[in-house]
C-alpha cells in the first residue's frame, strides 16, 4: 500500500524521477576520479597514494552501479509498467525488487566506506592515535552491523510492503544516527588538529592553511548535512531524493580532496615568493632543494639558526601540498620540533 502523504509532499513517482536527475549531474562530478587517479599516479602508487587510488576505484564501482540501478527502475518503471493502472507507482513503491535492492546495497556500501575513511583520515591526522579512534571504530562497527541488518530487512519485504515499515526504519535512523556521530566528531577533530598543529601568525602564508583547513572540513560536512536531511524527511516521499544523492555524495568527499590538494600543489609551487629579510622567510629566490628539506627535517645541521630553518621548511611542505601531504599535517610539527637543538 502507497505510503502516507504528507500535506506538500511529492508523489513517489514524482521523488523517483528528481532523484535520478540529481543522481546524473553528481555522478558526472564523480568522474573527476579520472583526474583523481592521474594525480595519484603522477604523484607515485605507493604507500598512502595507492590506497586512496584502490578506495577511490571501489566507491568510483559502487556509484556507477548505483545510477545504473535508478535508470533501470525509471525504464522499467515508465516504459515497462506503463500499460497497467498505477504501473509506476506499484513498481517503484515495490522494494523487494533485484533494481531497488541492488541500489540499497551500492548506497549502504557506499555510505560506510565514506565513514571508514573519515575515521583513516582521523587516525593519519593525529599521527596514528589508535586509542583516539577507538569511539569511532566502535561507531563504524556498530553502524555496519545496523545498515546491513537494515538491508536484511529490505531483502525480506514483500510487494505490498514500503521501507516505512518501523522494523525497517527503526535499523535505518540507527545506521544514520550513527554516521553521523562518526562524520560530526572525526571533522571537529581533524580540523582541531591542523588548528592547533601550524602557526597561524605569517600572514603571507595564512590563505593557503585556511585553504587546506577548509579542504578537511567541507569533505565531512557536505555527507553530514545531507545525512540529517534524509533523517528529517525519512518518513516522506521527499527522502528519497536524500538518500539517492547520498549514495554518490559518498564517493564524492574523498574524491575531491585529492583532486584539490593535487591541484593546489601544482598550482602553488610555481608561485614561491619569499619576502626578503623577514624572520620568517629567510631565503632569496626559489624554495631550497629537497635534499635541505630533508637535512632540517632530519636535524643534521647544527648551527643555532636551526630553528628558523626548520619553521620554514614547515611552510613550504604546508604550501607545496602534495595529496598525501594531508595526511602528513600530524607529523610536520613533530618533526620539526625533534629537530631543534637544544
Amino acid at each position: 500500500m502507497p505510503p502516507k502523504r504528507f500535506p506538500g509532499d511529492l508523489s513517489w513517482n514524482m521523488a523517483s524521477l528528481v532523484s535520478s536527475w540529481i543522481v546524473g549531474p553528481l555522478y558526472g562530478i564523480i568522474c573527476v576520479y579520472i583526474l583523481c587517479a592521474h594525480i595519484l599516479y603522477m604523484k607515485g602508487l605507493r604507500g598512502v597514494n595507492l590506497m586512496m587510488l584502490i578506495v577511490a576505484s571501489v566507491q568510483f564501482s559502487l556509484a556507477t552501479g548505483h545510477v545504473i540501478t535508478l535508470l533501470v527502475q525509471l525504464i522499467r518503471a515508465f516504459i515497462g509498467a506503463a500499460g497497467t493502472v498505477d504501473g509506476p507507482s506499484i513498481y517503484l513503491l515495490d522494494q523487494s525488487t533485484p533494481e531497488h535492492l541492488a541500489q540499497g546495497f551500492f548506497y549502504l556500501t557506499n555510505s560506510l566506506i565514506g565513514d571508514a575513511i573519515m575515521v583513516w583520515r582521523l587516525w593519519i591526522i593525529w599521527n596514528r592515535n589508535f586509542w583516539l579512534c577507538v569511539p569511532f571504530i566502535v561507531l563504524c562497527t556498530v553502524s555496519t552491523v545496523t545498515g546491513y541488518a537494515a538491508f536484511a530487512n529490505q531483502v525480506s519485504l514483500n510487494p505490498t510492503e514500503t521501507v516505512f515499515l518501523s522494523r525497517l526504519q527503526n535499523w535505518l535512523y540507527a545506521t544514520w544516527a550513527l554516521s553521523i556521530a562518526t562524520q560530526v566528531g572525526a571533522t571537529l577533530l581533524i580540523g582541531y588538529r591542523f588548528w592547533k598543529s601550524v602557526h597561524w601568525n605569517s600572514k603571507g602564508l595564512r590563505g593557503s592553511r585556511l585553504s587546506i583547513f577548509w579542504i578537511l572540513v567541507e569533505s565531512g560536512a557536505l555527507y553530514t548535512i545531507t545525512t540529517i536531511f534524509l533523517v528529517g524527511f525519512s518518513s516522506t516521499n521527499t527522502g528519497a531524493i536524500f538518500a539517492a544523492s547520498l549514495g554518490q555524495i559518498s564517493a564524492l568527499a574523498p574524491t575531491l580532496i585529492i583532486v584539490r590538494a593535487g591541484l593546489k600543489s601544482s598550482g602553488s609551487s610555481s608561485s614561491f615568493t619569499p619576502a626578503k629579510g623577514s624572520i620568517n622567510n629567510p631565503y632569496y629566490g626559489p624554495p631550497p632543494s629537497q635534499s635541505f628539506r630533508r637535512d632540517v627535517e632530519s636535524g643534521s645541521s647544527g648551527d643555532d639558526s636551526m630553528v628558523v630553518h626548520v619553521k620554514r621548511a614547515t611552510e613550504i611542505r604546508l604550501d607545496n601540498m602534495k595529496p598525501c601531504d594531508i595526511s602528513e599535517l600530524s607529523t610536520v610539527e613533530e618533526r620539526s620540533s625533534s629537530a631543534t637543538p637544544k
